[in-house]
């Protein structure tokens, strides 16, 4: 879930990157679940496809003709729509580690344009919120839906916050989950700075050589490349990185062009962006919204706050023991906590922020 800062490096997006214009600032989003018992990648894909309903797979056709690959579980009346981190990545950003929740609802997530399966758009003026916004609503039309619940895992909170100004008709709640920066200005340089002075010299410095290395590796050896540097920095995002091995979340599993476009979609989208402000978009939310965090996040908890302080009907849940990346840290208590809100109850942790917290 690439959303920490603006980069301008040639890589992959790597999850919670924003940076004024430096690939050591990355410092957002992280999006994703991963299984309680950590087992191996084959182990868990076996334990995934046990536990869920069927799945159907397939494409729709997004805003301006724009094919976009999609992964549906499940066959509950009510539906889930799941908005991976980026801009730039795609379900496997946070969306297999979700597939649990299709076992009370039907749970739809799609590969937003430009990343995974979808059409590699490169086109600045097709990558902006305004087409993200459109392709969601594509996405309603195509399933039929009248009203969606969302889960926003990272920039995935922002695209949902747009969708809802947009639509406000066609959503019936929201999850936050380790949103993104609620607004530019002070939030995303707080966050580079504070993500880029955990990072030691040497840490810097090899993510720098492996990013170089990524600009001319061969497509073989681009996804090894990629995952070896996420290494490195996801330990900021997480309390237990032991956690991370093994796991279903996977920022660089794609195709060699994917996740070189990943970068270029990256930088058009938060162009598009400006100097945002989500704030009064939210101040407008006509439903309820779960804000979640790790409790001991390294990610400075003021701007995740705004997320909660804003709507008017929101709470934040503080997950115990758990940084950034709560959702790998602490999975059930993550997952648990979203099926109870979809189900219409308020996890009983989750409080109301108030200003000045």
């Amino acid at each position: 879930m690439p959303y920490g800062g603006y980069t301008t490096y040639n890589g992959p997006v790597l999850a919670g990157q924003w940076a004024n214009g430096k690939c050591v600032a990355r410092a957002l989003l992280l999006c994703a679940v991963s299984l309680i018992f950590h087992p191996t990648r084959a182990a868990a894909q076996n334990q995934r496809s046990a536990a869920t309903p069927a799945i159907e797979e397939g494409y729709f056709t997004g805003a301006d003709q724009v094919k976009l690959f999609y992964r549906k579980l499940g066959t509950a009346h009510d539906f889930v729509v799941f908005l991976h981190g980026g801009p730039g990545a795609s379900i496997s950003d946070g969306g297999y580690l979700m597939e649990p929740l299709a076992r009370r609802h039907t749970l739809i997530m799609y590969d937003q344009r430009g990343g995974g399966r979808s059409d590699l758009v490169q086109q600045p003026d097709l990558l902006t919120v305004d087409a993200y916004v459109r392709d969601l609503e594509a996405l309603r039309q195509h399933f039929g839906i009248e009203r969606m619940s969302l889960v926003g895992l990272s920039w995935g909170s922002g695209l949902a916050t747009y969708y809802a100004e947009a639509h406000p008709d066609r959503v019936s709640r929201i999850v936050f989950l380790d949103p993104m920066p609620p607004a530019n200005k002070p939030y995303v340089q707080e966050r580079n700075e504070k993500m880029a002075s955990l990072l030691s010299k040497e840490d810097s410095a090899r993510i720098e050589e492996l990013e170089k290395q990524m600009q001319t590796a061969p497509d073989d050896k681009l996804p090894d490349l990629c995952r070896e540097r996420d290494r490195v920095f996801l330990r900021l995002y997480l309390l237990h990185p032991e956690r991370l091995e093994g796991s279903l979340w996977d920022l660089c599993n794609g195709s060699a062009a994917a996740l070189r476009n990943s970068p270029r979609v990256f930088k058009a989208v938060i162009t598009s962006l400006g100097d945002f402000d989500v704030r009064p978009m939210l101040s407008r939310l006509k439903v309820p919204a779960l804000v979640i965090e790790g409790e001991k996040t390294n990610v400075p908890l003021d701007a995740t706050r705004e997320w909660a302080k804003s709507p008017p009907d929101a709470r934040l849940l503080l997950i115990p023991d758990a940084g950034h990346a709560a959702f790998v840290d602490q999975t059930d208590a993550v997952l648990g906590a979203i099926q109870s809100f979809l189900g219409g109850q308020w996890p009983p942790a989750a409080k109301q922020a108030q200003n000045g917290q």
